[in-house]
């Protein structure tokens, strides 16, 4: 069973008013939506934020049409309430590089089969990842977010169409270009170690 229809069974029973289904799609939902949260708006606003968005999810289940679309619907609130956020703080705050440290383990086991690694090659990866982040943080902000929901939490074109509230076009666009510039922004030892460990991106 696919993970939009998984989701779309716990979102119809929790309409249905079964508590359980509600917080088993929380508990799906809510890893993804803490890190775009904590990238968008920092780590100090954070708590609020998912709260209130889990809480404006629960009330609004029932307009969710089709319930598959909860992903893409969840993910434009968080978007929705972070620039809320920034726009009465009056500033963006600036995230540290160390923010998400195991990030890169988690990528790094599920590319291994959850195979631990030893100690100088989680290192590398580490550093990688630091390489990474620092690049990332360099893209404009819309491409950011683009490849941010694109190749971090999985969703596809057009979810991410959906959540930015733009065109699928204009998602496959700003993803093209925030790779085009990655490609320039990394070291070229970095560059080159990734491109040695991962197939490319897939398509959808």
């Amino acid at each position: 069973m696919s993970e939009a229809l998984q989701d779309a069974q716990l979102v119809t029973a929790a309409c249905q008013g079964d508590w359980d289904a509600f917080e088993a799609l929380q508990a799906r939902l809510e890893p993804g939506i803490r890190r775009f949260v904590r990238r968008l708006s920092g780590p100090s606003a954070e708590d609020d934020i998912v709260q209130e968005v889990f809480i404006g999810l629960f009330l609004n289940l029932a307009r969710i049409n089709p319930p598959e679309n909860v992903r893409p619907y969840v993910f434009r609130m968080a978007r929705n309430r972070c620039y809320d956020e920034l726009r009465s703080a009056g500033r963006r705050e600036v995230l540290s590089l160390d923010e998400e440290p195991v990030q890169v383990w988690v990528s790094y086991a599920s590319a291994t089969r959850h195979s631990e690694p030893p100690p100088d090659e989680l290192t590398h990866w580490l550093l990688l990842h630091l390489d990474v982040q620092t690049a990332i943080d360099q893209l404009p902000e819309l491409q950011q977010q683009a490849l941010i929901l694109y190749a971090e939490e999985g969703l596809s074109y057009a979810e991410v169409a959906e959540v930015m509230g733009v065109s699928i076009g204009t998602i496959k666009s700003r993803i093209h270009h925030a790779k085009q510039s990655l490609r320039r922004l990394l070291p070229p030892a970095t560059r080159a170690a990734l491109e040695q460990e991962f197939s490319p991106m897939r398509q959808k």
